[in-house]
């Protein structure tokens, strides 16, 4: 029997099975289900109208008003920030550990770049702290490079391990930026001290590079032979700013304010402070000092004489011989050359004030000679 005719013999069995279900189904079947689903329809509430947005402000929201679609998709961006925040955090403080090489290094740089920016007035000690992180870099470098053998030649006592694994590349770099950093930050905190005329920056700069240069020097030993000339520079660069603070300080403490000569990498530049000014000549004459100096030449001028006063003519006493008598008196005169002013007479007696009618002054040209009889003689005259 082929399969045709088994497929037909089995219908033909199900047939005879159920005759009753061949054709359209019962009408009574279909009444009674077309009643049931108009009696469905009639008890279902409603959809009610949508809210307007007033009414979603003001309204408390019931649980049958459907949501807003702007609302739902200011929640899901809310929550995307949210998680894009989260991971970006996890990933500052995973890269907060990155070393030179690292995948996460340059974020960590880019982070220093916002912290930097947001500084402030701490900008010069942020800076310096940064410089503090590349030393810690230069060390894991070393010390994770090193292969745990003597550095030849072997010192006594010494503990020092070869850096012939350490990438002289990376740890080059990383002095750079540390340089770089350090001139950064010592010459703003140099500013600043200057500017305010305090010496707090200047003592917290000469600490720091002391601790550095201490650091620095005792990580010497382990550096690749590469780096050698960038250590020597980066040591010399911390003396400078150790001595450049002692000079700055005494700068900043002049009477007359810091005295500094330009700037320099460093910042300013620390000058001696200058002489106080001399004070101007006293003169009692009245007339006003000239200047202490020529212009250009540096000599003092001569001082101005007063004019001298004219010699009195002497008054010849009659009665003397040239060889002997009374020594001449010299006329009263004034410094000009002319005659004394009158002298004020005494009240007349009759109660009348001589001031009221004045004697006439003679004017005599030329000098005046009086004639007084002899005081004394000796002998027979």
């Amino acid at each position: 029997m082929s399969v045709h005719e088994r497929e037909e013999a089995v219908v033909a069995r199900l047939h005879g099975l159920a005759p009753h279900l061949d054709g359209e189904p019962d009408p009574a079947f279909r009444a009674a289900t077309r009643a049931r689903l108009v009696a469905m329809a009639a008890v279902r509430t409603p959809e009610p109208a949508p809210a307007g947005g007033m009414q979603r402000l003001l309204a408390v929201r019931a649980p049958d008003v459907r949501p807003a679609r702007w609302r739902s998709r200011f929640t899901a961006g809310l929550a995307g920030a949210a998680l894009t925040v989260t991971a970006l955090a996890g990933l500052v403080a995973v890269a907060d550990g990155a070393r030179p090489g690292d995948v996460l290094y340059d974020l960590k740089r880019g982070t220093e770049q916002t912290q930097l920016a947001l500084a402030g007035d701490a900008r010069g000690r942020t800076l310096l702290d940064f410089a503090s992180t590349r030393l810690d870099e230069v060390e894991a470098l070393v010390g994770e490079g090193g292969t745990a053998l003597p550095v030849a030649p072997v010192e006594p006592a010494g503990d020092g391990v070869s850096a012939a694994g350490a990438d002289p590349a990376l740890v080059l770099e990383t002095l750079r930026t540390m340089d770089e950093q350090t001139s950064e930050g010592a010459s703003w905190l140099a500013d600043r001290a200057v500017d305010t005329q305090d010496g707090e920056p200047l003592d917290e700069l000469a600490e720091w590079a002391a601790v550095q240069s201490a650091e620095l020097a005792a990580l010497q030993p382990r550096m690749p032979g590469e780096t050698t000339e960038a250590v020597g520079r980066s040591l010399t660069l911390l003396a400078e700013i150790g001595a450049r603070t002692g000079g700055l300080q005494a700068a900043v403490a002049c009477p007359g304010g810091p005295a500094v000569s330009g700037t320099d990498d460093l910042g300013p530049v620390p000058a001696p402070c200058p002489a106080p000014d001399p004070a101007p000549p006293v003169t009692t004459t009245g007339e006003s000092p000239g200047p202490s100096t020529q212009a250009g030449t540096g000599t003092t001028p001569p001082a101005p004489t007063a004019p001298a006063a004219p010699t009195p003519t002497p008054v010849p006493v009659p009665g003397t011989t040239p060889g002997g008598g009374l020594p001449t008196t010299p006329a009263p005169t004034t410094p000009g050359g002319g005659l004394l002013p009158p002298l004020p007479l005494p009240p007349l007696p009759g109660g009348g004030s001589s001031a009221s009618t004045p004697p006439p002054i003679i004017q005599v040209p030329g000098p005046v000679t009086l004639c007084l009889p002899p005081l004394a003689t000796l002998g027979n005259c």
